[in-house]
């Protein structure tokens, strides 16, 4: 990267309700880069021109770094901000923990997509409602939670970007679809989810906080 991360500012476009951009959110916080980076709320769907200049995609998260560099999508900027300090580092560094952090982050990236999915289906007309592919997506997020369940996540597993993300995609599905009522038949996920969600980071990025 050509910018110079010391003396500039960079730009975080984000939702308050993304798990996405959630997931930046908390690692700028764990960090304490929260003066290297400004905060901009930018809803994708009212295509704020600012998003959409940063992002062609018209997606959050967006980092900004410079007047002529954005980086796009939540694995990079998560990366990329984890880099800025090697202080509580996110991304193990040794190669076993590495992949075994970055495979747990790439299934709960993929309940968080399933997630949207369905919510995002839920908002269109009653008459073009597909039932069916919700109900696909919907087996598959409770697929994957039945597989997590066997991972015995213990209260001082650490804390890197695979649990970290888990933590994020289990507390939207608290706040978007709650129909599934997922702890009872995943006990293991669920305490521990009661006791990650209580660290600050996670208390102050809550999608129930936001507006």
């Amino acid at each position: 990267m050509s910018i110079n991360s010391n003396t500039q500012v960079l730009e975080l476009y984000f939702s308050p309700t993304s798990p996405y951009a959630r997931k930046c959110r908390i690692i700028l916080l764990e960090k304490g880069l929260q003066e290297q980076v400004k905060l901009t709320v930018a809803i994708p769907s009212d295509n704020p021109p600012e998003l959409v200049e940063a992002n062609p995609l018209g997606t959050v998260p967006a980092l900004r770094l410079s007047p002529d560099e954005v980086l796009c999508e939540s694995p990079v900027i998560c990366e990329f901000l984890d880099s800025l300090s090697s202080s509580r580092l996110f991304y193990p560094i040794e190669q076993s923990a590495r992949f075994q952090a970055l495979a747990l982050a790439a299934l709960a990236d993929g309940i968080m997509d399933a997630s949207v999915t369905c919510v995002l289906e839920s908002r269109r007309p009653k008459e073009k409602y597909y039932s069916e592919w919700v109900a696909r997506k919907e087996n598959a997020i409770l697929r994957t939670l039945k597989s997590l369940e066997k991972h015995n996540l213990s209260d001082d597993y650490p804390w890197q970007i695979g649990s970290m993300s888990l933590a994020v995609a289990l507390e939207f599905l608290n706040f978007r679809l709650n129909h599934l009522q997922w702890q009872d038949e995943h006990p293991a996920l669920a305490q521990w989810l009661a006791v990650v969600s209580r660290k600050p980071s996670m208390r102050e990025t809550a999608p129930l906080n936001s507006v």
